[in-house]
């Protein structure tokens, strides 16, 4: 049964088995229910037993009636999994499994799973394995085997989605082995790359006759007419019938030249130009990078790798299922596969516990079909009769394909089955279609078909949503008599990002973080502002439970975002601001809290001491309270070993209070060394919490509650890890890092429930199956994750794998064809799945949707949006509008899919789609508004929330305290009075002690801002719209490979600088060995090697500067310094005897031949002559300048910028 979102589905199903039931006199017990999730499967059950009770009134003596309740309690009713469950501890003596097995926690798993990585990487290092040290050379580095270990653990991870992983495995590395006498093009592979290709060039040949079109309007034009004919005849030309007549036709293909005409005056010629040479650049990335016979010979070079790769993973498979057996546990994997193993012969034929199970089921039901995986696919079919099975689902709504789930099961059933006035024979299958909507309103629906009428097909979406998909108004909401602000035409608020004056930032990275962080503060606080404004009009919603239309409340309200990690507590924060209850369902764990990354870093240093990060953090922490100069000075007594011996020593040398502070920490650190050997793990913790007060000390800092809670979900942790059977404070610090590396259930834990009347926030994927009367899809700008297409190996079900082609010995790596068939299929079907998601994200929606998003620069991308729509519009294509929508063939009312491929966010799309249809009254389905960043800067300032905010918290306690009218009034004005008091000095107490040369520069650049912004974002780094957000430093060794910023580029320039000897004469050569030295000594690593542009550095060798340092008498380089000046000097408000302590770096100065002193600063920018960087760093060079002379107590005879280009 095909259906609809709201079509009543589930209404459907439960009245199909009470029909069963009731009517048929089929035994509830004998029907299979299959159900998403618990939820799902207990609501069912009440549904049915409300239907059986109904029915009971009416027939009291139904004996039948009476056994179906009792039969009810037994029923197969369940997930996937529950049933699974049931089938293993029913029949385990089948599969060699103990009867009471448990099922692991996910960081034991992961715990185990390490285990028997490691120990099979070590056996294969101590037997000097050749075919693994040839895996470790070409998928590992210098700084570990983890990449490889990653690898197999993925391998593994993945292939739990096949029905048998072993044969899965095993049949697509064979693939490898290929016959090097077929065409290419005969492979899974080379029929995608073809069909890609061909599509491609197909596309070009589009957009060139389009172009063709334009220029023929034009006489004078001709020329470029005639050639672009001459493209589109050699293009059509191009044979895919064989691999390589593709490969040469792609390969050999010349583009004429461009005609060169002045005489030709229409501007549109330039135009035409600039869209040739965009195809010509589409054509130039062609994927046939090789011969058919190359590119079999590539494959089969890589069959001796995924042979080992295959190896190890098999070999994984049984030390895993060893330790698994030794401890009596099994996985969330082995559930359905030990239960497949189970009713399933060798063979594939049922097994004889499957047939007493295809016996008792007279039908098997299957909610949310387009979700089943294969497994489930085969789990189902092996205890059906084959006629038996009752479907439901819709593929619109497939959006687990990161499980492995595959719409495509759902479609070759929907394809295949056949309409009723179709259905001939039972082996037809009949397709049942829902496609009334009884939950959203027309606005809704209106907004939603507009939208996939427009981008999903066959190719993109895997269905062609035309009429027949349609959402169609099923709901009954009664208009109001009154007048009142409820329901609405759908909303789509961009903010546009582009601000009048682009101001210059030196530190690029650190900018573009800073507005990250900025932008999305400004689009959560205008989200905040849209729900306020609900409120604030009273907006009117219908409550079906009373059927009638009442005022909003916060749990009417939903908030969606795509992924909720990194967002969702920032609109959070900003909902709590406009004094609304709200919850966050983020994936953001109570481990990485300060709370508890205080105690574990405890933890590890009563393991072990000697590990000065941790021992630094608590020692400055409320726990043992050393204050910053206190660990300076016992640092000071060793500075070569580890702090903890630093301490030892010191406790010898220091004497006073600092000495007992010492004393009470190493004495503290070794009685709870004792004590942990003795206490259980649970119970030590809690003993830490109160000898420390820590657990007391935490609910006295803000949100104290949420703090404690955290720090008890900790305790439970360890509750839990002490019922498992490993042991240790050790094992448990690493049992806890597994658990954050895992974050499967480690939430942060939450003083407001989801139940409650509160805003709710969260993913699209956890809203799935959930409404709300007013639904808000926030950041839609986001860009989709492609990352996993950049992995070394892919993996794809139906293709098998996708290695990078890399030879260890001679330093070569590349794409080979089976990757990049995989990349370009596995795209597809990432934009697919996005495409679902955001009808999943529309579909939430009862009353009221609101799209909200952010472009950089919105003018820019919606011309450029049109000009492609124009360019893939036929000459022919007539004008549509919304009422004669009915009449249009489905087709042309579609975007050509190769445009929608092209871009990658929601918000791109809405933007297609309106520009698409902004002619054809799209205004009367969708409302565009576009917001300015620095206008809706002013609108929604802090200051005027926090006004707001406050006023309506007094009067709300006035009110709580029940006092009369004239004492309320009292209660407020004082309060308000108080809490508006300000200190008379208050921006010369914000005024720093210490700061550097860059922020006085950058504050300089700021002058357009007050007084108070610019000593805020001093205090506190934040930005000047308000918004206080810590920079999060990643140290090096924990970040991932990624390319460089053009600051880190600029950095890297200056080191190279710093390090060149001015007396020598350097050669590019010399410059490239000299980087290579760098490199080997690990002064930068590989990647930044490669980002060093040579010719900058030789540029400088051959400067006038370089030979002046040749002759200079002293010289200088990388000079720290610290320069007290009059606070005055900066600040108008300072006090006259305030000062402040500046620091900086001077890159060099030098004595030159004549005796002069000198000061030079490199600047890395790309534009601008050496007189106006000096101008534009006036600031750092006086300061440098006045540090210099002050030091040295000479006067600076020539100071200037010096650009690195």
């Amino acid at each position: 049964m095909q259906r609809q979102r709201g079509s009543g589905k589930t209404a459907v199903l439960v009245e199909r088995i009470i029909n069963k039931v009731i009517n048929d006199n089929v035994d509830i017990d004998r029907i299979l229910v299959v159900t998403f999730t618990n939820a799902a499967a207990s609501e069912m059950r009440e549904r049915i037993l409300d239907a059986i009770y109904k029915k009971l009134e009416e027939e009291p003596d139904s004996v039948s009636l009476q056994r179906q309740i009792t039969l009810l309690n037994k029923a197969s009713i369940c997930t996937i999994h529950s049933f699974c469950l049931d089938v293993i501890r029913n029949n385990f003596y089948e599969i060699d499994a103990s009867a009471n097995f448990r099922i692991g926690d996910t960081a034991e798993i992961e715990l185990l799973k390490s285990e028997a990585i490691d120990e099979i990487f070590e056996q294969k290092y101590m037997n000097q394995d050749k075919g693994f040290i040839k895996l470790i050379e070409t998928y590992t580095d210098y700084r570990g085997d983890e990449k490889l270990q990653d690898i197999i653990l993925g391998i593994y991870r993945y292939i739990q989605s096949a029905p048998f992983p072993e044969k899965w495995i095993e049949e697509k590395v064979a693939q490898f082995d290929l016959d090097e006498n077929i065409d290419f093009s005969s492979t899974i592979w080379g029929k995608i790359i073809l069909d890609y290709t061909k599509d491609e060039v197909n596309s070009m040949v589009t957009v060139l006759e389009s172009t063709k079109m334009d220029t023929a309007r034009f006489p004078e034009l001709e020329k470029f007419t005639l050639i672009l004919q001459d493209d589109i005849n050699k293009l059509n030309s191009i044979s895919f019938d064989s691999w390589d007549l593709a490969y040469d036709a792609m390969n050999s293909f010349t583009w004429n030249k461009w005609p060169v005409d002045k005489k030709a005056t229409v501007d549109f010629k330039e135009i035409a130009k600039g869209i040739r040479d965009n195809v010509k650049k589409r054509f130039a990335k062609n994927v046939l990078k090789s011969s058919s016979e190359e590119t079999i010979q590539e494959l089969r070079s890589m069959y001796g790798v995924l042979d080992e790769i295959k190896k190890l993973v098999l070999e994984f498979f049984e030390v895993y299922a060893f330790k698994k057996k030794e401890k009596n546990i099994i996985d969330f994997n082995d559930i359905e596969h030990f239960a497949l193993k189970i009713l399933l012969n060798e063979d594939g034929t049922p097994s004889d516990v499957a047939k007493k199970y295809i016996e008792k089921f007279d039908e098997i039901a299957i909610d949310e079909y387009q979700d089943s995986n294969l497994v489930q696919e085969k789990l189902l079919t092996s205890i059906s009769r084959g006629n038996n099975i009752f479907m439901v689902g819709d593929v619109k709504q497939s959006i687990y394909k990161f499980r492995q789930a595959m719409p495509e099961l759902f479609l070759e059933k929907y394809d295949k089955y056949k309409l009723k006035k179709e259905y001939e024979k039972e082996a037809d299958g009949l397709k049942i279609q829902l496609f009334k909507n009884f939950r959203s309103r027309r606005s809704v629906l209106n907004i939603t078909n507009l939208v996939f009428e427009n981008i999903m097909s066959e190719k993109l979406g895997d269905v062609q949503y035309n009429k027949e998909e349609y959402l169609n108004y099923g709901a009954d909401y009664p208009e109001s008599d009154k007048e009142m602000p409820y329901a609405g035409t759908a909303e789509l608020h961009i903010i546009d990002l582009k601000e009048e004056a682009d101001d210059y930032c030196e530190d690029e990275e650190q900018c573009e973080k800073e507005e990250r962080i900025e932008d999305a503060v400004i689009e959560a606080r205008f989200v905040a502002k849209k729900i306020k404004e609900l409120f604030d009009k009273n907006y009117m919603v219908f409550d079906k439970a009373e059927k009638q239309y009442r005022k909003i409340r916060p749990k009417d309200i939903c908030v969606l975002l795509r992924a909720t990690t990194v967002l969702a507590p920032i609109y959070e924060n900003e909902i709590s601001n406009i004094d609304k209850p709200v919850f966050s369902d983020s994936s953001s764990t109570y481990l990485e809290s300060m709370e508890v990354e205080t105690i574990m870093s405890l933890l590890k240093i009563i393991d072990n001491p000697m590990q000065d990060i941790p021992l630094v953090t608590v020692l400055r922490s409320s726990i043992f309270g050393f204050t910053d100069n206190e660990l300076i000075e016992i640092r000071i007594n060793d500075r070569k070993r580890t702090f903890y011996e630093a301490m030892l020593k010191a406790r010898m040398t220091i004497k006073g209070k600092l000495k007992d502070k010492i004393e009470n920490t190493i004495k503290c650190l070794e009685r709870w060394k004792t004590e942990q050997k003795y206490y259980p793990l649970n119970e030590f913790l809690w003993k830490l919490y109160l000898d420390t007060g820590f657990l007391d000390y935490v609910s006295l800092l803000p949100n104290g509650n949420l703090r404690q809670a955290n720090l008890k979900l900790l305790f439970e942790k360890a509750k839990q890890y002490e019922k498992v059977s490993f042991k240790g404070l050790f094992n448990f610090i690493n049992f806890i890092n597994k658990v954050k590396t895992n974050s499967g259930d480690s939430s942060s834990a939450k003083i407001v429930g989801e139940n409650d009347d509160v805003i709710k926030i969260m993913s699209i994927h956890k809203s799935k199956g959930l409404e709300f009367p007013v639904v808000i899809l926030a950041s839609t700008g986001k860009k989709f994750n492609m990352q996993d297409l950049n992995t070394p190996l892919l993996m794809e079900q139906e293709i098998g794998f996708g290695p990078q082609y890399i030879d260890s010995d001679k330093k070569i790596e590349f794409s080979t064809a089976a990757k990049d068939a995989i990349r370009l299929y596995s795209k597809k079907q990432t934009i697919s799945e996005e495409m679902r998601v955001l009808y999943v994200a529309l579909t939430r929606a009862r009353e009221k949707l609101i799209i909200t998003g952010m472009s950089k620069n919105l003018e820019k991308t919606l011309k450029e949006k049109q000009e492609t729509l124009d360019m893939y519009k036929k000459s022919n294509s007539m004008q549509i509008s919304l009422e004669n929508i009915e009449s249009v063939n489905e087709n042309e009312r579609k975007i050509n899919y190769k445009i929608i491929e092209k871009y990658t966010s929601y918000l791109d799309w809405l933007e297609l789609i309106y520009e698409y249809n902004k002619e054809n009254g799209i205004e009367n389905t969708l409302e565009l508004y576009i917001h300015k960043k620095e206008k809706l800067l002013k609108e929604l300032s802090r200051e005027q929330h926090e006004t707001v905010n406050m006023v309506a918290i007094i009067e709300r306690k006035a009110n709580e305290v029940g006092q009369k009218e004239n004492n309320k009034e009292k209660v407020r004005d004082e309060n308000i009075d108080k809490l508006n008091w300000k200190y008379k000095y208050l921006a010369s107490s914000k005024i720093p002690t210490k700061t550097s040369v860059t922020k006085l520069k950058q504050q300089g650049n700021q002058s357009e801002h007050d007084i108070e912004d610019i000593l805020k974002a001093q205090e506190h780094d934040i930005n000047v719209a308000g918004n206080i957000e810590p920079i999060n430093y990643i140290p090096k060794f924990m970040e991932k490979e990624q390319k460089l910023t053009p600051t880190q580029r600029g950095t890297l320039i200056h080191l190279c600088v710093q390090r060149l000897d001015e007396t020598k004469d350097y050669t590019i050569q010399d410059l490239i060995e000299f980087v290579q030295h760098l490199c080997e000594r690990s002064i930068i690593s590989d990647m930044e090697a490669k980002s060093i542009d040579i010719n900058i550095l030789y540029n400088y060798t051959k400067s006038p500067l370089w030979q002046e340092l040749k002759y200079a008498r002293e010289i200088y380089k990388e000079q720290p310094f610290y320069i007290n000046i009059p606070a005055k000097e900066i600040y108008d408000e300072a006090e006259e005897k305030e000062k402040i302590l500046v620091q900086g770096i001077i890159d060099l100065y030098y004595i030159d031949k004549d005796g002069k002193l000198v000061l030079i600063d490199y600047k890395t920018d790309k534009y601008g002559t050496s007189i106006e960087l000096e101008e534009k760093y006036k600031l750092q060079l006086e300061l440098y300048k006045r540090a210099l002379e002050d030091a040295t107590g000479k006067k600076v005879d020539r100071a200037s910028v010096w650009p690195l280009r």
